[in-house]
């Protein structure tokens, strides 16, 4: 009977696993030299903006584009939307924002968008 692991092992399986488990940890660090696009706060579709309109509920809003990213305790009937996002080919920030004002029966009353293209804030 054999004392121990290696012992017990083909000394070539051995050094081959050993050589392959060295290429992986030495390959390792080169996964991190990859560059993917950071995008932050909500996806804000101008096709999906575009179901959102005056009188909708806030229940529809929510359904359509997200939780809102900010939501101030002072103004409840103001929700705002953000998006972040970082193009990996050209390094260039685009910031896209929707501001929504509820009545107080929860209901769409205004609609702001800013940086999208093409469209000023403009109010719905």
């Amino acid at each position: 009977m054999k004392d121990s692991y290696l012992s017990s092992t083909n000394p070539a399986k051995f050094s081959r696993r050993l050589l392959y488990l060295v290429a992986l940890i030495l390959l390792l660090p080169l996964s991190a030299c990859l560059k993917f696009p950071t995008q932050q706060g909500n996806v804000l579709k101008a096709e999906t903006l575009a179901n959102i309109h005056k009188d909708d509920s806030r229940f529809h809003v929510e359904s359509q584009i997200g939780t809102p990213v900010l939501r101030d305790d002072l103004h409840p009937n103001r929700a705002i939307y953000m998006e972040d996002f970082i193009d990996p080919d050209t390094d260039e920030k685009y910031q896209h924002r929707v501001e929504i004002i509820y009545s107080e029966a929860g209901r769409v009353k205004s609609i702001k968008r800013f940086g999208f293209k093409g469209s000023p804030a403009q109010d719905d």
